[in-house]
């Protein structure tokens, strides 16, 4: 028996992508997490921070790509610039920063035998160095990696000659978002989830809305039914290149819980600060592994990031970043916190789904995802997969 529906808007003004199932297997596949290390996330552009993260000469990031088998590390320079480099130390290959982030007072120093480093990756000191033979000094710096920031957001590419720059890799989604402010707004809040389950599973339960009126019924109730039953439907889709963004309103006749009224009520902020939305709110899917989530508040609005870096093929760490205005008033600084209360909730309502579609799906059971017109965002993030697991 088929279902008939009316108004398929996305599939109509996307006809190429399909209709059809799409299958299950690279999801809880070894040998497609295997291809997506070369394939995708040595060949693609990755989001390790925001420069706010470094703001002063000295200050670094050191981030373990486990997906990449690499460690690299982000450093801002003497000369205000931002750097990246692999976190690897010339003389014997030992790991050169261990903490996840710091600052130097002008050279980072391997703890193996003190080779030491400047903050544009130059090699200033070698222990005992007249003890080698003819050590061309000049050339061992840290090896480089390519390094590019777009509105703030710090990404990186381990190919050794990337394929294009990374404005001309985020296209339409550069075009959308340029100018937006981001800058304005300071990480607030920040959650990191370990998950069993595959990277993919996990953002494609978080790429649409589906899901809200039943697995977050009590949490966010009615967010996205309105009163009649009906539920609510997408303002918009857009597909760039490889990646893609949704947009929603909530129902006008939504009311909210008592508490979450209380909050708005004294969360209104003087100065308003809005970023370049489509709707109330926005989901880019920035490929491979970025998410990027945009809200529009009582007051002013606030943005998220969800990073999902693979670890092995069942297992994921997910990290979610929170960035609103700096906190003029006690009252914004609780409804700030009101939100990232009920986020809390949310995701691990999420995480703990995540686990459980991966379980469902290793077992093979299921081989294949049917998906409606208003998961077309995640139809379309399958179908830039396989174009990558299909180059040479």
């Amino acid at each position: 028996m088929r279902t008939v529906i009316a108004d398929k808007r996305w599939a109509e003004k996307y006809p190429d992508i399909g209709t059809g199932p799409v299958s299950a297997e690279p999801l809880i596949s070894p040998e497609h997490f295997e291809l997506e290390r070369e394939k995708i996330f040595r060949r693609t552009w990755l989001n390790i921070g925001r420069v706010e993260e470094i703001p002063n000469p000295g200050d670094y990031i050191a981030k373990d790509l486990t997906m990449c088998r690499a460690s690299v590390l982000l450093i801002r320079g003497r000369d205000g610039e931002v750097r990246g480099f692999h976190n690897v130390c010339s003389h014997r290959g030992n790991k050169l920063v261990w903490d996840e982030k710091g600052t130097c007072k002008g050279t980072l120093t391997c703890g193996f035998h003190a080779w030491a480093y400047n903050t544009t990756g130059k090699l200033t000191w070698v222990p005992d160095e007249e003890n080698f033979f003819d050590l061309p000094k000049c050339d061992l710096g840290l090896s480089p990696i390519h390094t590019e920031v777009f509105e703030g957001f710090i990404f990186i590419h381990l190919a050794e000659r990337p394929p294009e720059r990374l404005r001309e890799y985020l296209g339409g989604v550069a075009d959308q978002l340029e100018g937006g402010g981001f800058s304005q707004l300071a990480l607030t809040g920040r959650y990191k989830v370990d998950e069993r389950a595959n990277w993919k599973i996990a953002l494609d339960a978080q790429n649409e809305l589906y899901h809200l009126p039943f697995q977050h019924r009590r949490t966010i109730p009615k967010f996205c039914v309105l009163k009649d039953g009906q539920f609510t439907r997408l303002l918009d889709v857009r597909l760039f290149n490889h990646h893609s963004v949704y947009s929603s309103d909530p129902p006008d006749d939504r009311v909210g819980p008592a508490t979450e009224k209380l909050a708005a009520q004294y969360s209104v902020a003087e100065t308003e600060h809005r970023l370049p939305r489509i709707g109330s709110f926005d989901f880019y899917t920035i490929f491979p592994n970025m998410a990027l989530l945009l809200f529009s508040g009582v007051s002013h609005d606030f943005y998220m990031t969800y990073n999902f870096w693979p670890q092995a093929v069942d297992r994921t760490d997910w990290d979610i970043k929170l960035y609103f205005r700096p906190a003029e008033n006690a009252g914004q600084r609780v409804g700030q916190e009101y939100f990232k209360c009920l986020l809390r909730d949310l995701l691990q309502e999420d995480a703990t789904a995540h686990e459980q579609i991966h379980i469902g799906l290793a077992s093979r059971a299921k081989k294949e995802l049917y998906l409606q017109d208003e998961e077309m965002q995640i139809r379309y993030f399958h179908t830039v997969l396989e174009r990558f697991y299909a180059e040479a």
